[in-house]
């Protein structure tokens, strides 16, 4: 027996389902194209929007269906009487027991239905709501994709400054060493010494810090890949570079959004709704119409000898009659979700324009700002460092100077990092906005 169960649900595909979107390993090199990859197949929001999908799906077969005919069966029995007070001038008439049956059929209403228009509005309204389903999955995967891309910038940058704290740690560490040898030697005093020692401990603060914050950017990109069991060991194999979008150097703000108006699915989802509503109204209408169902019938009754009756045929018709109640609360219901979605189809098309006008800001502004750090910031700071750095070795500038320079070289990459983040930051809301690949 439970093999036989076992069996069935092979066939029909649950557990089979089920393992393939549990299996979540992740390769021990991540690039961004397999964290999509790996997202498209196996990310939990999307899997829940595709479930809701097929659940759409089998709404839209059972609203296109026909219902089954009603069948009636009954069997009825007379028993014989044999009381002479109330047969005794019957003679040879007395009755005997006697056997019937009857048989009947019922359309439950399907001619009706059909000629009503009442399964036709049925079934547009759930071929909407199928599409609504479907655009919503797509809406998903668009959402979807933008965090993922967002959390893999995040956890790169994370990756870079846990670096850039690391090399810096190196250098105060290198620099405590010759400062006591210098020390050893005469040359600085306690406090440089001192001054180096917190130096490196604040250092090495700083990369327990940046320690933290990789493994928790890469837990949140892991969650959104689907993990599920432990926490696997990765590297990110891309980068976060800038590289200027050829697609982006001559568009305008105006042209983005009309993209973004001919490719969200959002706003398709909410035009599918407002279809969808519209509908419901002419259903709500069309329910005055009342529901008859056609019948037919069939009967007899016979005793062993004879049959009490003729065979009967009968056919009717049953339906509610719409006197005291016309779908007067059905119908109002229905065109206030009908005028709901229509202004839920305007929000989302402001919601467009206020999400592509905002991340073009942004893009504009990270660009220009990665731009100029590459030019000109980035190299003066470590510039600074090197000679502070060179002229402290040779007695020309203090500890302090160098520190400063130092802090200042550390906190310029951490910046240039941010602004690295920023701008891939704004590149990917930018596609999440307008529903359009920009690379």
């Amino acid at each position: 027996m439970a093999g036989a169960v076992a069996c069935c649900l092979l066939l029909a595909g649950g557990p089979a389902t089920a393992d393939a979107s549990s299996d979540t390993t992740i390769p021990a090199r991540l690039g961004l194209d397999e964290a999509e990859r790996i997202f498209l197949e196996r990310g939990l929001d999307l899997l829940i929007a595709r479930d809701g999908a097929e659940a759409a799906e089998g709404e839209a077969t059972a609203a296109a269906a026909h219902p089954n005919p009603g069948l009636d069966l009954a069997a009825a029995y007379t028993p014989s009487l044999s009381r002479d007070a109330i047969y005794a001038n019957l003679g040879n008439n007395a009755p005997t027991s006697l056997w019937g049956f009857s048989v009947g059929l019922s359309d439950n209403a399907a001619i009706s239905d059909q000629l009503s228009g009442k399964r036709s509005l049925r079934v547009q309204a759930a071929g909407k709501a199928l599409a609504a389903a479907r655009l919503g999955v797509d809406d998903v995967r668009r959402v979807g994709l933008g965090q993922l891309r967002q959390a893999y910038v995040a956890a790169v940058m994370a990756q870079l400054n846990l670096q850039a704290a690391r090399e810096s740690f190196e250098t105060f560490d290198q620099q405590l060493a010759l400062n006591r040898k210098r020390y050893d030697e005469g040359v600085i005093s306690g406090l440089d010494l001192a001054r180096a020692t917190q130096a490196q401990l604040e250092a090495l603060q700083t990369v327990d810090q940046a320690e933290n914050g990789r493994r928790q950017t890469l837990a949140a990109l892991l969650f959104l890949l689907g993990v599920r069991d432990g926490a696997p060991a990765v590297t990110l194999a891309s980068g976060i570079d800038y590289r200027a979008l050829e697609s982006l150097r001559s568009t305008t703000l105006e042209t983005l959004h009309a993209q973004a108006l001919d490719h969200r699915p959002d706003v398709r989802v909410a035009a599918a709704n407002l279809e969808q509503t519209n509908l419901a109204v002419r259903q709500a209408q069309r329910a005055r119409v009342p529901d008859i169902a056609l019948s037919l019938g069939y009967s007899e009754q016979c005793g062993p000898d004879t049959c009490s009756s003729q065979p009967a045929f009968s056919a009717g018709l049953h339906g509610n009659v719409p006197l005291l109640y016309q779908q007067q609360g059905e119908i109002k219901r229905a065109e206030s979700n009908a005028r709901a979605a229509g202004r839920a189809l305007d929000k989302v098309k402001a919601q467009v324009l206020a999400d592509v006008t905002q991340a073009f800001a942004t893009y504009t502004a990270a660009r220009s700002q990665v731009e100029r750090m590459e030019s000109k910031l980035l190299e003066q700071a470590r510039v600074s460092r090197d000679l502070a750095q060179h002229m402290y070795q040779q007695g020309a500038a203090s500890f302090i100077d160098f520190i400063d320079a130092q802090r200042a070289f550390v906190a310029s990459r951490l910046e240039y990092h941010q602004d690295l983040a920023n701008y891939w930051n704004a590149v990917y809301q930018l596609e999440q906005a307008t529903a359009v690949s920009l690379r």
